[in-house]
């Protein structure tokens, strides 16, 4: 086995021995550019995919998991400004598992695990204060979550309870948030982690929650609903209403006078107050039996004229009964009815953003080509639905407009377009006429080797020629040398020995490669 593998090595290195200094520059160059393309691919398949182990961690958690990860030789990479650890992608779960059995993160311990560790023997007071401390943690830990923010910090004012309190106390709590760099909370997420947090306390209501950042911006304020996200949501509401309404009638006008020939601004006043009303309505139906009824009558007497008057000696005696009375006695009649009424209760709340007011300013450019401003109010006016009663106005105006600057930023915009294609054009010939020159040069190589290779044939030892093509035609001896192109006058089989060789040279000339290989094959049999 090592004779053989010795003899391919050998004939190998016969090969390349036999080869042009040309072809030997190339094999070596090719043999190199392998290797290290090989290296390099071994080097980049062998490297691991790394994966984060723990993200947001705190400096004293990261210096115990790498501590952890140092004593386990294992390795890792620190990314996020030290917050975040990489592992192999392959051990992430069982590190994160030991790392747990370890007792790390440690910081994590600070939602409810906090009451695992009470006893019997816990007084109220620290119960009290562990469970405040618990919710803290874990509303920090799910603010946490949000986009955006790295930290969170909660704390609550939770007043304590007994029957010696009127209940005026209220629940109070503050958050402070720390975002990532170059991150900002839109008021969209300042309102998310208020409910988050009123609906998380028992007893806490949203406008006694105050959100702020680590800069000290204040973004809600406990006890102002005109502040922090809602008064950015009214200003966000009013905003997009007046873009959306002057973005509509803008494209109408474009379409009219032109495209840079006019303007629109709209400004809009929405009402935000939230109403509840509650009406109440009495409706009578009739051919419905009343509810309750009653009749009471009352007749004295037998119907004719009695003496009247009291009795005694100085009573004089009336001559005709009483007005109003019935002849001959007394008769009352009295008729209550209560009837079916229906009551009916509605009670209607309004929508917060009801537009109160409207107001829109449009301006024509008088090179615009002419149009008729009265078509153009109505455009208007039907577009927004204006609505005079409600005090909406609108006002139309023509003026020249300025295009200088206008004009300035297209030209420069076009410069910049013409350079940016000049840069392109410059970059793409001179990466047109870096290849052509590596081309050229290789092409010279190759040219240069050929004509080397082609020299040293020609002008090498004539003998040893003559003596390869003797012996191709079992010719005895070596033939004297001559020119190829003169022929001497010999015999017969002289000149066609002459012209067998003269076919053996241009083979060798044609194909070189054969010829060596030839050569080679006689030699290493004669060597054998």
């Amino acid at each position: 086995m090592q004779d053989k593998i010795l003899s391919t090595l050998q004939r190998f290195w016969r090969g390349f021995l036999a080869f042009t200094p040309g072809q030997k520059v190339v094999t070596v160059a090719v043999g190199l550019a392998l290797v290290i393309g090989g290296f390099t691919f071994s080097s980049w398949a062998s490297k691991p995919d790394y994966a984060p182990l723990f993200t947001n961690l705190a400096p004293a958690d990261a210096s115990g998991i790498i501590d952890k990860l140092n004593a386990n030789k294992t390795p890792y990479k620190l990314a996020a400004n030290g917050t975040s650890i990489l592992v192999p992608q392959k051990d992430v779960y069982d590190l994160r598992l030991n790392m747990s059995a370890a007792g790390l993160p440690s910081s994590g311990s600070t939602g409810y695990s906090l009451l695992d560790q009470e006893g019997i023997t816990t007084s109220e007071f620290k119960q009290h204060v562990d469970y405040q401390r618990a919710l803290e943690g874990e509303l920090s830990k799910t603010i946490k979550s949000i986009n955006g923010v790295r930290d969170a910090a909660v704390h609550l004012a939770i007043p304590k309870q007994s029957v010696f309190t009127d209940g005026n106390q209220k629940t109070t709590g503050s958050v402070l948030l720390t975002t990532d760099p170059g991150a900002a909370l839109t008021s969209g997420q300042v309102q998310s982690v208020v409910n988050l947090v009123s609906s998380s306390v028992p007893g806490l209501t949203a406008d006694q929650v105050s959100v702020s950042d680590a800069s000290g911006k204040v973004l809600s304020v406990a006890g102002d609903a005109n502040s922090g996200a809602a008064a950015d949501a009214r200003t966000e509401a009013i905003a997009q209403y007046n873009k959306r309404t002057s973005s509509e009638v803008q494209q109408m006008l474009d379409r009219l006078v032109g495209a840079g020939h006019s303007v629109v601004t709209v400004n809009a006043d929405l009402d935000f107050d939230k109403n509840k009303t509650v009406s109440d309505s009495y409706v009578y139906a009739t051919g419905v039996p009343p509810l309750s009824e009653a009749h009471t009558t009352e007749t004295y007497g037998s119907g004719q004229n009695g003496a009247g008057g009291v009795l005694g000696a100085a009573s004089p005696s009336p001559s005709a009964a009483p007005s109003g009375s019935a002849a001959g006695g007394y008769r009352k009649t009295t008729t209550t009815r209560d009837n079916a009424v229906g009551r009916r209760t509605e009670t209607r709340d309004a929508a917060p953003g009801a537009l109160r007011k409207l107001s829109v300013a449009v301006l024509l450019d008088k090179n615009a080509p002419p149009v008729d401003e009265a078509q153009v109010r109505q455009l208007v006016s039907s577009a927004v639905g204006l609505d005079a009663k409600r005090g909406d106005t609108l006002a139309l105006a023509s003026a020249a407009f300025d295009t200088s600057a206008a004009n300035a930023a297209q030209k420069a915009a076009d410069q910049a377009a013409s350079a940016a294609a000049a840069a392109k054009r410059n970059a793409e010939m001179i990466s047109l006429a870096k290849t052509v020159l590596v081309v050229l040069l290789v092409l010279i190589v190759i040219v240069a080797t050929l004509i080397a290779s082609r020299r040293r044939r020609r002008d090498g030892p004539a003998d040893d020629l003559d003596t390869f093509l003797a012996t191709l035609n079992n010719a005895p001896g070596s033939l004297p040398p001559a020119p190829r192109d003169i022929v001497p006058p010999q015999s017969q089989e002289a000149a066609n020995n002459i012209a067998r060789q003269r076919n053996l040279a241009e083979m060798a000339d044609s194909q070189p490669q054969e010829v060596a290989r030839l050569l080679r094959t006689w030699l290493n049999e004669k060597e054998n």
